[in-house]
């Protein structure tokens, strides 16, 4: 099983749509580090699956392989819709071909095995929309249903499970209104209070099914999409990312977040450093002392500025390696 949820996040006057899943893998066996969310090789659009993976992932690497070599589909300028038109009957076609070897077995339950959220921006329209897209019976093949609004309503989310747990869905998203109530949020837009519940089941031990480290994407109004890590499952845990975990040298160069607030943590800038030695700075210091007043970074520092920060810094490690290198050579010759 998995617990997907997508939500409008509507905060510092700006919308992103937002995809996040756990990482377990479950069928016989437990795995906490599988991929769930993927990107699209056009990146205007995110696409994520619950229920069973043996049936989820060779739609998926079709899915990836056929916009891949398709410029109509992979072309920006294609409409969203025109996607996902493609994804349905792709995926019909594929799951028709599938031959049952076991007399038992209900060919339409190993067609329903996995259902699907897919979502991201539609530049005609100018929104943000996300659809459900699952096997159904009566027409033998997938079928989709979008699940955002016109945008007139003061926010959108949803959580969504695999076909055979649909009452863990709505229990889902029953508890997700009373955390709103709790926090008094139940008529305000949504920031990242979905994660919230997202990561309290996920670190639930009773709930074998959902578990391991979130994965979260977001898609942008620029047409382009953004996949985060996270340390988990706490600010002081490694790093990871897409289900696996990394230590500090080989993490993979994306934003991470903090498990506990949701809010970005700059892993590769230090929060203090000593403005002593003003000279192994050079040139640069007069903009280090903006950038780290008395010796703490500026919470209004910019992205192009922490950037030159982090190349002044490995510049300033590099010197002082070569100065080591130097000193130890010295001493040898003595």
């Amino acid at each position: 099983m998995t617990l997907c949820v997508a939500w409008i996040r509507q905060a510092n006057g700006t919308e992103e749509l937002v995809f996040a899943t756990d990482s377990t893998l479950t069928g016989g066996e437990k795995w906490d580090h599988g991929i769930k969310l993927f990107e699209l090789p056009r990146k205007d659009c995110l696409l994520s699956f619950a229920g069973s993976t043996a049936r989820a992932y060779p739609l998926i690497l079709n899915l990836v392989s056929s916009i891949s070599f398709d410029k109509y589909l992979d072309s920006p300028s294609t409409n969203i819709e025109e996607v996902l038109k493609h994804i349905t009957e792709l995926f019909t076609d594929l799951i028709r071909k599938i031959v049952k070897e076991v007399i038992s077995e209900d060919i339409h339950e190993l067609r329903n095995a996995a259902r699907f959220v897919f979502g991201g921006w539609d530049w005609q329209r100018g929104l943000f929309r996300v659809w459900e897209l699952f096997y159904s019976k009566e027409v033998e093949g997938f079928l989709f249903k979008e699940i955002t609004d016109d945008g007139t309503k003061t926010r959108f989310y949803t959580f969504i499970g695999d076909a055979q747990q649909d009452d863990f869905s709505e229990q889902t998203k029953k508890r997700f209104q009373q955390l709103l109530i709790d926090e008094d949020k139940l008529d305000s837009k949504l920031d990242m209070e979905p994660l919230k519940l997202l990561r309290e089941i996920a670190l639930d031990s009773s709930i074998r099914a959902v578990g391991g480290s979130l994965q979260i994407a977001k898609v942008y109004k620029s047409s382009r999409t953004e996949f985060f890590g996270i340390t988990w499952p706490s600010s002081d845990s490694p790093p990871y990312f897409q289900g696996r975990k990394y230590n500090q040298a080989s993490k993979p160069p994306v934003r991470y977040l903090n498990p506990d607030t949701f809010e970005i943590m700059d892993m590769d800038l230090p929060r203090t450093i000593k403005l002593d030695d003003e000279e192994i700075y050079g040139s640069h210091i007069d903009f280090v002392r903006e950038c780290y007043p008395n010796g703490e970074v500026s919470e209004t520092i910019s992205e192009r500025d922490r950037l030159r920060i982090k190349s002044i810094l490995k510049e300033v490690a590099y010197t002082q390696f070569l100065q080591r290198q130097q000193s130890i050579g010295e001493e040898l010759e003595e």
